[in-house]
């Protein structure tokens, strides 16, 4: 559930303007979660 909560943070990133490998990373930075884990999880359509 918490992967979830945090690609549909990515998502809000990325639909307000922000790079997907930079939205990412910024998820990534602030929850702990690994960068590969989040990318591997984000829809293709948003990379």
């Amino acid at each position: 559930m918490e992967l979830l909560i945090l690609i549909a943070r990515i998502i809000l990133m990325i639909l307000e303007g922000i790079a997907a490998d930079v939205a990412v990373s910024k998820v990534s930075k602030e929850s702990g979660v690994t960068f590969e884990r989040l990318w591997s999880a984000l829809p293709k359509k948003y990379k």
